[in-house]
């Protein structure tokens, strides 16, 4: 008998950790199944030394996975057993398909530990820098009712979705970064390069200078002889807002004051809202009831007022409750929600109406950060551009004037 470590969802909604003993694997999922748990991860245990585990989180803490591999990996996957390709086969031609290498190597690695005996969810979550608990605990349920390829197929849709907001978000972010970027070095060309070469022409008219003028003149001089001053601001605040990013009360009231802003708050609530329901109808709709979907999908959530509302939410479940009660008392997610939730279940149809409730918050949430970055950039382009425009007409006007300041 071979002893097994794991973590479970159990029944009730809570996470569970420990060890048993059982004859192979197999035998120890089953056995954790039965009990109606949900395996997150079940690893053959082996007492490590001090030394050991040091460099193994020295050494294997670097994550050389992340939400896009995933997305491809199970993408891909779910195409080819789509396709009738049996799962070793589809393995085998992503390890040697043309590609990104990380899909290969990933491909390659859960083939391996596919044919040494162990199922694609265990396997996977072996790997737990490249695929989270969402995907194991998806596929594990895939596994056991026999459904592998559509919830590949759901769970590759879920994952797209998911990695193409980060990166219409991250897209349309560049041009602003570019245009700050570019401002921000041309002022400081101004100051450091431009204005020390006019100096000397202007020593003697002092006080008779304009005052724009002045002003140019000083914030150079103070950037030239003062910049460590800067520097040393700029790092002393960065470590003061990490420390106080730290402190979980200070979280806590950040994320309450922001859902308090009209047009940011409603904004973080349907983008929380989708997430959190995309997920939680993808777990549904894989086979995973009530309780341990709501735990497995709390984690995509960021605020922590929200998290705290989620966690009531799961404690009233538990106790028999349905959802759309608890959701509407928990009064942190749009009305939208709410009442599409109570639809879901009357109508017994709660996965799909989720990820169609996902769809249209997704939709409205991509529409407001249109609009927010629309206005941003001529905000931008105008108010550094006039920043630049006043230093360089600072420096004209003493220029235009310099007869009068002479004589």
């Amino acid at each position: 008998m071979a002893q097994f470590q794991y973590k479970v969802v159990a029944p009730d909604g809570s996470i569970a950790r420990g060890r048993l003993e059982a004859a192979d694997r197999h035998a120890a999922a089953a056995r954790l199944q039965s009990q109606g748990n949900v395996p997150l991860t079940l690893e053959p245990f082996e007492p490590v030394s001090g030394l050991r585990a040091l460099l193994s989180q020295e050494i294997g803490g670097a994550q050389r996975g992340g939400p896009k591999l995933a997305a491809d990996l199970v993408g891909r996957l779910a195409l080819l057993l789509d396709a009738g390709v049996a799962l070793e086969p589809a393995l085998s031609l992503l390890a040697r398909s043309e590609g990104r290498a990380a899909v290969k190597d990933v491909a390659a690695e859960l083939l391996r530990r596919l044919r040494s005996g162990a199922g694609l969810s265990d396997a996977m979550a072996a790997s737990a820098d490249t695929f989270p608990p969402l995907v194991v605990a998806m596929v594990r349920a895939g596994e056991a009712s026999g459904a592998l390829g559509a919830t590949l197929g759901r769970l590759a849709d879920h994952l797209t979705r998911a990695e193409a907001v980060r990166q219409s978000v991250r897209s349309a972010l560049i041009y602003p970064a570019v245009l700050l970027a570019t401002a921000v070095g041309s002022v400081l060309l101004v100051l450091l390069s431009v204005l020390p070469q006019l100096e000397p022409i202007f020593a003697e008219a002092g006080d008779r200078l304009p005052l724009m003028t002045r002003m140019a003149f000083a914030a150079s001089a103070g950037l030239r002889q003062f910049w460590w001053v800067g520097l040393a601001f700029a790092a002393l605040s960065f470590l003061i807002g990490r420390r106080l990013l730290a402190d979980p009360n200070v979280c806590s009231r950040r994320d309450a004051i922001m859902l308090r802003f009209p047009v940011l708050g409603l904004t973080i609530r349907r983008a929380e809202a989708a997430r959190f329901a995309r997920v939680l109808g993808t777990l549904l709709s894989g086979g995973i009831t009530l309780a341990p979907s709501l735990m497995l999908a709390r984690p995509v959530l960021g605020n922590r007022t929200i998290i705290e509302a989620v966690e009531s939410i799961i404690g009233a479940v538990r106790e028999g409750s349905g959802l759309a009660g608890p959701l509407a008392q928990a009064n942190v997610f749009p009305e939208l929600a709410v009442q599409m939730v109570k639809i879901g279940e009357a109508t017994g149809r709660l996965d799909s109406i989720l990820l169609r409730l996902a769809d249209l918050l997704d939709s409205e949430v991509q529409r407001t950060l249109d609009r927010a970055l629309a206005l941003l950039i001529p905000i931008l382009t105008i108010g550094l551009g006039g920043f630049v425009a006043g230093i360089i007409a600072s420096v004209m006007l003493a220029v235009l004037g310099i007869n009068d300041l002479l004589h």
